[in-house]
């Protein structure tokens, strides 16, 4: 038989109806004690409560049920918005229902795996020029939707990172330090002109009077681009190929698209021999764990992850909390990113 909320409220030694507002992510907001919270989340939990979200949800008009689009789950990154929606969700009485292959999916699926369960909304990162109806054509446009990552021309919702920021404090540092010939990592696939990484790159180029040197090569696999496991052999293919040239033909420095990159890379210029950053230099983005313990950490911009997933549910739930859904303005949110230092540059 299910563990009913009347057991649970006799184990923890509450009103059955102060179960229902803890495990419904209303504790705080009726004001019900950390301790009393922590009592009944141990008592739900030595019972094996497990509540009906999408009963719990029909009975009010909603699901309690929030889509997660994210593709490319082998960048660390991407996990850790992942586990953020899944924490925060967890706290605040909704349940993530996520899809990291909608991008490969599109390809032969009119609707994609989100295409026909309920919902109340969806967060998305996808690139500013992509909308969620690529995906999931015109199923889900009743739906409100946070774009993330990017920020967006258009009148939707998005919680944005400002690599710009990040990437000009980038290029200064390594200006400071005295490097001039820097390459970019990236394969053209993932290099929009409108990326800000990119731009940073070239106005330091500029600066420098040097050409742009791209370096980078294309994957093949479809499954491999969605899930990105292709971006650290790149970096190690690349580190090889550097540590080849002659002296003189080697940049002082490489910027990567991000730190699965700068990581493979890094490997590949130890494995041929060079030395990090005495022969060249390395920096990535988004300060993946990983990064710190290399044997010379990472020199990496910091994205927000964790902000980043908890200012989006702020936004979506108010677009849900809204009764008329033309009040609110769109809500368009950008977070600074963070230049950490490391010893790769």
């Amino acid at each position: 038989m299910p563990v009913s909320l009347r057991e649970v409220a006799d184990r923890a030694g509450v009103a059955r109806a102060t179960v229902s507002s803890v495990l419904n992510g209303r504790g705080d907001k009726v004001r019900i004690s950390s301790e009393a919270q922590a009592r009944i989340r141990r008592a739900a939990s030595e019972l094996g409560y497990r509540p009906n979200r999408l009963a719990q949800g029909l009975g009010k008009g909603r699901t309690n049920i929030v889509g997660l689009m994210i593709a490319g789950l082998r960048n660390p990154f991407f996990l850790s918005l992942m586990e953020a929606a899944e924490e925060r969700a967890f706290r605040t009485g909704f349940d993530v229902l996520p899809d990291s292959a909608f991008k490969l999916r599109a390809s032969y699926e009119a609707e994609g795996k989100l295409g026909g369960w309920p919902m109340d909304g969806i967060l998305i990162w996808v690139s500013p020029n992509e909308q969620l109806s690529d995906f999931l054509g015109t199923q889900r446009e009743e739906l409100p939707v946070v774009y993330l990552g990017y920020r967006r021309s258009d009148a939707t919702d998005f919680v944005a990172i400002d690599r710009e920021g990040g990437a000009r404090q980038l290029m200064e540092h390594l200006w400071e330090r005295g490097y001039r010939r820097v390459a970019y990592l990236a394969p053209g696939a993932h290099l929009p002109s409108s990326d800000p990484r990119f731009l940073a790159y070239l106005d330091f180029c500029q600066r420098a009077q040097q050409e742009p040197e791209r370096l980078g090569s294309e994957p093949t696999d479809p499954m491999s681009i969605v899930t990105q496991a292709w971006m650290r052999e790149m970096g190690l293919d690349a580190g090889l190929e550097l540590a080849a040239r002659r002296p003189e033909d080697r940049p002082d420095a490489v910027v990567c698209l991000n730190d699965l990159v700068a990581i493979g890379l890094y490997n590949g210029l130890r494995r041929g021999g060079l030395r990090v950053p005495e022969d060249i230099a390395v920096a990535g983005f988004d300060g993946i764990d990983e990064g710190r313990f290399l044997e010379r950490p990472l020199t990496t911009v910091v994205s927000p992850s964790v902000a980043l997933v908890e200012r989006a549910f702020d936004v979506l739930t108010a677009r849900l909390s809204e009764k008329d859904k033309t009040v609110l303005p769109p809500q368009q949110v950008t977070l600074p990113s963070e230049l950490r230092l490391g010893e790769t540059t």
